[in-house]
């Protein structure tokens, strides 16, 4: 092997492990997994409540649908 050859793959390799530390982007990723957990105890408990408290559940639904609406006004 050559010491360019070592040397470039020397390179390689530290590059590749700065990208495998690298911190950068994980809060987004946390954030996304509290949204989906979130969504998912919203949706459990209005599945829940769908049986003995429909009221509930319909609420629920139109509170959601009322909150989406104002967020996305804007977007279109």
């Amino acid at each position: 092997m050559t010491p360019a050859l070592s040397a470039l793959i020397h390179a390689h390799l530290v590059a590749l492990w700065s990208r495998l530390v690298d911190r950068r982007g994980q809060g987004t990723v946390e954030y996304v997994g509290m949204v989906v957990m979130v969504t998912l105890l919203v949706a459990a408990v209005a599945v829940a409540a769908k049986g003995w408290a429909p009221d509930i559940g319909n609420a629920m639904k139109k509170a959601l649908s009322g909150a989406i609406g104002r967020l996305t006004d804007g977007l279109g």
